[in-house]
């Protein structure tokens, strides 16, 4: 802590801080890590709603953004940013290629574009890949072009956001008291809390404005709460349950389902209607460990969790009471 208040103060943009992901990343600049960051601007194309009016009281400076002209708004809004963190969801594709040119332009050290899932780089989805992290990947590539030299561009990767593991759309009845995963149940996957994602954008934009430790930022950085297999995840839950007394009471059964059909019958889908988001690329990502990043960058970010505790899964199943 010493070593970090010893550096300058530096000003923030946030982008899409309004969002279900970007309140908790901007409850962590304006809180835990304000002591660094002297001005947290937060951009929004609504200023008058409830959850910008909550950030601007804990000290976030608003600024409207205009859909008409996206890109000079947010160059003005960057003004005076030391680096830009993008956790915008939905959004037209030139909306967001703005808020990478204007950081550029404005001539922010580092910028994070819009990641925060899966390192779609590893992808094998030919000619069938889910559209929108096609987009991600062009826009990375076009404007680490762009910065080169000048504005580092930063890509972060979580895995599964930890809140929402734990769902029917992957395969988790808890009522019925089944498992069940796409392919083995013993592929694990990355996991990881909203607001660790929030502490781990803070440490990487301090890591790369220090001249000191800016090189020891990859372009591509992976981190993970946790690992976990659906095999795992059940007996965690199975544990919690168990020691509280949930109901309904007996043993989660956890199960697997073959692959390779449903792959291809995602192929066949999306070569004939692609589906609007990419819930099942997701889950065959996972089956084919492509979503398992025991090998990350945690220890560049929070060596030996010196600075603070991941949130784990047995964490989030406590804190629901085992209701999940």
């Amino acid at each position: 802590m010493s070593t970090k208040l010893s550096r300058a103060s530096y000003t923030i943009a946030l982008v899409g801080a309004t969002g279900s992901l970007g309140r908790e990343v901007a409850n962590v600049f304006l809180t835990s890590y304000k002591p660094f960051f002297s001005r947290v601007i937060v951009t929004a194309r609504d200023t008058t709603t409830a959850e910008a009016k909550a950030l601007a009281e804990k000290g976030a400076e608003l600024v409207l953004v205009s859909a008409a002209d996206p890109l000079g708004s947010f160059t003005k809004a960057f003004e005076g940013a030391d680096a830009v963190v993008n956790v915008i969801g939905s959004a037209p594709n030139d909306f967001k290629d703005a808020i990478g040119e204007a950081a550029i332009k404005s001539g922010a050290k580092v910028y994070f574009p819009s990641e925060y899932g899966s390192d779609h780089r590893i992808n094998d989805f030919p000619g069938w890949d889910d559209p929108g992290w096609l987009w991600k990947g062009q826009h990375a590539r076009k404007y680490r072009q762009l910065g080169a030299g000048k504005t580092k561009v930063v890509a972060l990767y979580n895995g599964l956001f930890l809140e929402i593991l734990i769902n029917p759309f992957f395969g988790f009845d808890t009522a019925n008291l089944t498992y069940t995963s796409v392919g083995s149940p013993d592929a694990k996957t990355a996991t990881t809390a909203k607001a660790d994602i929030g502490r781990a954008l803070a440490e990487l934009t301090l890591l790369s404005l220090n001249p000191e430790t800016a090189a020891s930022v990859p372009d591509d950085v992976h981190i993970a709460g946790s690992n976990v297999s659906w095999r795992q995840i059940r007996d965690i839950v199975q544990k919690v349950r168990d020691e509280l007394g949930v109901e309904p009471r007996g043993e989660i059964k956890v199960q697997g389902t073959d692959l390779a059909p449903f792959r291809e019958k995602l192929r066949k889908e999306q070569l004939e209607k692609p589906k609007p988001g990419p819930i099942d690329h997701i889950k065959v990502l996972i089956a084919e460990g492509k979503m398992d990043f025991t090998k990350n960058d945690n220890e560049l970010i929070n060596p030996g969790e010196s600075i603070w505790k991941w949130k784990t899964v047995e964490d989030i199943v406590r804190e629901k009471g085992g209701r999940v």
